[in-house]
């Protein structure tokens, strides 16, 4: 048996080494150094069994006295791929009724950072994302991008390097904060408001009272890519996918035309005036909405154009309590709209709804601490200032868990088309609790399921 064992690896070693980088081939990283043999009901004496017998290790074969299973030892941890090709060569032996790898069991991949344990929209069951499980399948793939078009990012030391170089497409200066237009430099420089910056509606203030700056960007890009198992701060649900910052949201918003600008470069396409993105992206996160009746054509020509190159474009439901058809882009084609849950599994008091709503994500609701969404954030009211970490709420803080599971998925299947990952993610999603206030006509088709979304696109491959 010594001898069929060397001859084994001689010949499978080279698959092994030859797919060891790659990520999404977890097993090839598992080893083993036993084998289970299982024999039939009725052994008789046999030469290979004898054979056998000689390679265990493990207190005798046992076969005479009636034992039905023994363990043989192999000598040295293999790939389980390896070992499972030599269990399949001993089922030639007609007293072997099978044998199988002897698996080494763990306990399902946690990380190890410190605020981990208050994200319990990442892992608990009635509303979390059932990451830990999902990230046993794949934590990413360092060649992904997943573009923010937000308010920019702001310098935290567990996002940093986790960027690539995004942009500016805030085109009016004062929108800006930053005393220019569209520039190359994607940090936010604060969008706080006096009371009626933005102007005034049927009389009223907008804003009606003082806002700090709300370094929106930063707490999404946190939730989909915060530096994950590092023993520090929060975790994020890719933990090797990088972020591209694009930065079209300032002071009182941003106009159609910058996001449209910012989706189109986003996904490689030409923006006039601009080189080409050199890092473009397989996901786009757009946390951001307005009211209309329609989906500008400028919003669905720039979506259907980055779709068609493979992009998938994630957008969030609204915060109105009102059908998601009046909000833009969230009413566009080719879309992943997303609406708000809470901790105990029931639509987000501020959520939108209806028909036009694919999958429902964490959102939380802070009136109750430790019950929104923690992710990454800074200390400056007005200007940055120090790192830190904070909960927020809205339709916003659940679009980046599905942005962050999309690009899971192209970790898993880099080929399958964004109405694919869509058709996935709502076929795999967790039934409504039964005492919910969603439902599959109000609040799409249930609650996120990231490894089951994970494992049906393994199985397309």
């Amino acid at each position: 048996m010594l001898v069929r064992i060397a001859i084994a690896i001689a010949i499978l070693m080279p698959t092994y080494i030859a797919q060891a980088e790659d990520d999404n081939y977890r097993l090839l990283f598992q080893r083993t150094d036993r084998v289970i043999v299982h024999f039939r009901e009725h052994p008789t004496p046999a030469r290979a069994l004898s054979f056998i017998k000689q390679g265990v290790m493990h207190g005798g074969f046992g076969v005479a006295a009636g034992k039905r299973r023994e363990v043989l030892e192999i000598g040295a941890p293999l790939a389980v791929n390896d070992v499972r090709t030599l269990a399949e060569a001993l089922e030639d032996d007609p007293q072997v009724k099978f044998a199988e790898p002897d698996l080494v069991m763990q306990t399902m991949q946690v990380p190890n950072d410190p605020l981990y344990k208050h994200q319990w929209h990442f892992y608990e069951p009635k509303a979390g994302l059932n990451l830990p499980a999902a990230w046993e399948i794949t934590t990413g793939n360092i060649n992904n991008v997943i573009a923010v078009i937000d308010t920019g990012i702001t310098r935290h030391d567990q996002i940093t390097d986790r960027l690539v170089a995004g942009y500016d497409f805030v085109s009016d200066p004062w929108m800006a904060n930053d005393g220019d237009g569209w520039d190359k430099n994607p940090q936010d420089t604060g969008d706080s408001l006096k009371t009626g910056a933005c102007g005034t509606s049927y009389g009223n203030p907008i804003p009606a009272s003082p806002q700090k700056s709300s370094w929106h960007g930063t707490h999404v890009a946190g939730t989909i890519a915060a530096r994950t198992n590092d023993g520090k701060g929060v975790a994020g649900v890719t933990w090797l996918s990088q972020v591209q910052p694009l930065r079209a949201l300032g002071r009182c918003g941003g106009y159609t035309s910058d996001i449209a600008s910012a989706i189109r470069w986003a996904g490689g396409l030409a923006v006039y005036g601009l080189p080409i993105n050199p890092t473009p992206a397989n996901v786009i996160n757009l946390s951001l909405g307005g009211s209309a009746l329609w989906c500008p054509q400028t919003y669905q020509d720039a979506i259907n154009e980055v779709v068609a190159a493979g992009v998938t474009v994630v957008v969030a439901a609204g915060n109105e309590r009102r059908n998601v058809a009046m909000s833009t882009p969230a009413n566009c084609n080719n879309v992943i709209v997303v609406g708000a849950i809470n901790r105990i599994g029931n639509r987000s008091n501020y959520s939108n709804y209806g028909p036009r709503i694919d999958i429902m994500a964490p959102g939380g609701e802070i009136q109750t601490p430790g019950n929104g969404i923690l992710s990454l954030y800074n200390s400056g009211q007005v200007s940055p200032e120090r790192s830190s970490y904070t909960e927020l709420q809205g339709t916003s803080m659940a679009t980046p868990h599905i942005a962050g599971l999309i690009d899971l998925s192209y970790a898993v299947n880099p080929d399958l088309s964004p109405g694919e990952r869509r058709r996935l993610l709502k076929e795999t999603a967790k039934p409504f609790l039964p005492d919910s206030n969603c439902n599959t006509t109000q609040c799409g088709a249930g609650v996120a399921d990231g490894a089951a979304f994970l494992r049906a696109v393994q199985q397309t491959q």
